[in-house]
């Protein structure tokens, strides 16, 4: 009899065992090898057995995926693998009690069991396969949570229930399946007041919006892996304790919701009083973050930016956990996941393949230093993906309008190879530098954005700009004002824009819609949160990022979708004048589309660091 050590994830043998060594169960895995993991019937409490064997994907074996939060890793549960006792998380342990069957076996792939997750390269090898695994996967559940079942009986739509326990979870999914049947939430008209409601219609109405929002902030929602779990099978189950979904029914619940924002038939935010987001639009934002990418796929570049709000335990799976959702684009880039690189090499490197990849400079407008401590020695060109932060507000509505500039007559940009992987040499000029600032808009009601706007008109007026000719000589400094405070653009629905003329001036000046008090909806303002107004030597109005200073200067680069914000490095950290920090991408009024750089061989080169 001997201890036998498990290379099972998280797996602790806890007593001495005979028969075979785990390590048989651990083969040397061919290129479409992966591991199932049979569990033997059994009621739910009872214990959990189970087998593992290796199959080949190319023989299309039969079995369904588990998706989950992996949750507290010290937080374990003894389960029974090949005659060995071994240990998983809790989360993982209430999982596999609820899927597995009563009366026959069931064969499913999770991660931390069928993983070897202390071998560096067959993780990588196994992750490099996560898109065949749940494109193929017979079914997948999608395990939410659990509950500690009780007695209550379930009784629709009533008050008197906690929102996580199993009659919450029933009074949410019952909400759901009315959402999804197009049923009106609340039947008042969109300016009602909510004084004038009779307090038990809107005590259980918002008590079952409650539930749903209980359900939609479990963690599941918020790791980065689940993103690409939700989206790549056909149609996955969600499961919550015993109670399943399908996501379809999720699906055309958001677009019903999202059919009632916009005809305002249903008050979705009836008290006023409300310090945080309504439950329904938590409900909408977070399912319809991942239903759209199910219809409307995004490049690797976008979805990088689009998910930054959510975690990995591991920095380097913000970028792995979404491969297989840009599978064709990453193979392309050569981009596939790599546990033996650190952290800052990786997302240099994926930088670096992505500017390769679309002749472009796209990764700088994911650049932000202004929030949270960046990953340290990572180069200020390269995006810090693994500072979670307010990125629906900033990141995704900037993301989608940078297409709509060019103040460069864009030709293919080319990084040239160089000794250093953590430095980029680029070209272009330098257009101005920074001389005065204003405050910055952050998420915020409108009247308070409208405030901020009204001190960056005192800024020009102190200047003394208000009435002078703007450099573009197309009116004065009050002439083009509105145009900062719609960002050059003009809203028209969803992330659809077009540019704005100055025959729009009326309808920015007079017509934005009024946004009520808590969080702002309408994605016209939110082009302005987390910037910074500022105005040049040259006279140019402009936003950036909040962390820009007087002395900065803007640059327009080949390859860049906008001007950008550089700074000088601090003294000692490097000597040399073309040196710079890339700060932020900035909107300048009245070089947004083309015609400023000179000849190819007139191009000044610029080194990143």
């Amino acid at each position: 009899m001997s201890t036998i050590t498990s290379r099972l994830a998280f797996a602790t043998v806890v007593s001495e065992v005979k028969g075979a060594d785990l390590e048989d169960t651990y083969l040397t895995l061919d290129s479409r090898q992966i591991r199932l993991l049979t569990l033997e019937p059994g009621k739910y409490g009872d214990e959990i057995v189970g087998h593992l064997e290796i199959v080949d994907l190319k023989d299309e074996p039969i079995f369904e995926a588990l998706s989950y939060c992996w949750g507290d890793r010290t937080d374990v549960c003894e389960i029974t693998v090949d005659q060995h006792k071994v240990c998983v998380t809790r989360n993982l342990y209430r999982a596999l009690q609820r899927l597995r069957y009563e009366t026959i076996p069931r064969q499913v792939w999770a991660d931390a069991i069928c993983i070897n997750q202390e071998d560096d390269v067959e993780k990588a090898h196994q992750v490099n396969l996560m898109r065949d695994i749940f494109t193929r996967a017979s079914g997948t559940t999608l395990f939410i949570g659990d509950y500690q079942d009780d007695a209550t009986p379930f009784t629709p739509f009533s008050t008197e229930v906690e929102p996580e326990s199993q009659a919450g979870v029933e009074n949410a999914i019952a909400l759901i399946r009315k959402l999804a049947d197009n049923q009106h939430i609340f039947y008042l008209d969109f300016n009602s007041d909510a004084s004038s409601l009779p307090d038990k219609s809107f005590r259980v109405l918002y008590k079952a919006t409650e539930c749903i929002r209980s359900l939609v902030t479990q963690p599941w929602w918020s790791r980065m892996w689940t993103v690409q779990e939700a989206i790549l099978p056909a149609d996955p189950t969600v499961q919550y304790g015993a109670i399943k979904l399908s996501w379809m029914v999720f699906s055309q619940a958001v677009d019903n919701v999202f059919g009632h924002f916009q005809k305002r038939c249903c008050n979705m935010k009836v008290r006023n009083d409300l310090a945080e987001e309504p439950p329904i639009v938590t409900f909408y934002n977070k399912v319809s973050a991942v239903d759209r990418r199910r219809e409307d796929p995004l490049p690797l570049n976008m979805l990088l930016g689009r998910f930054r709000d959510r975690k990995a335990t591991d920095a380097r799976d913000m970028i792995y956990g979404v491969l297989g959702l840009a599978h064709d684009e990453a193979t392309t880039a050569g981009i596939e996941a790599d546990y033996t690189i650190e952290t800052v090499q990786l997302y240099a490197r994926i930088a670096r393949k992505l500017i390769q990849l679309h002749g472009d400079l796209r990764p700088f407008m994911q650049v932000y230093h202004f929030q949270g401590d960046r990953l340290h020695g990572l180069p200020s060109w390269v995006p810090d993906y693994s500072l979670g932060g307010d990125w629906e507000y900033y990141s995704v509505a900037l993301l989608y309008v940078q297409d709509f500039w060019k103040p460069v007559d864009l030709t293919p940009f080319k990084p040239p190879a160089g000794d250093n992987p953590l430095e980029l040499d680029v070209s272009g000029i330098l257009f101005d530098d920074i001389i005065a600032v204003g405050d910055a808009v952050t998420p915020c009601p409108r009247k308070q954005i409208m405030d901020v706007f009204d001190k960056w008109v005192d800024l020009v007026r102190s200047l003394g700009y208000w009435s002078s000719r703007y450099p573009t000589q197309e009116g004065t400094y009050e002439d083009n004002m509105w145009m900062i405070l719609c960002r050059g653009l003009i809203w028209l629905n969803s992330h659809n824009y077009r540019m704005a003329t100055h025959e729009d001036r009326q309808l920015v000046e007079e017509e934005i819609p009024t946004i009520p008090d808590g969080r702002p909806v309408n994605i016209d303002l939110q082009l302005l949160y987390f910037q910074r107004f500022f105005i040049t030597r040259k006279g140019y109005m402009g936003l950036a990022s909040p962390d820009i200073q007087v002395g900065d200067t803007v640059h327009v680069l080949v390859g860049g979708n906008t001007p950008f914000i550089m700074r000088k490095p601090g003294q000692g950290l490097s000597d040399q004048s073309n040196h710079f920090f890339l700060v932020s991408a900035a909107f300048v009024h009245g070089i947004m589309q083309g015609g400023l750089l000179p000849k190819e061989e007139e191009l000044e080169s610029f080194t990143l660091v």
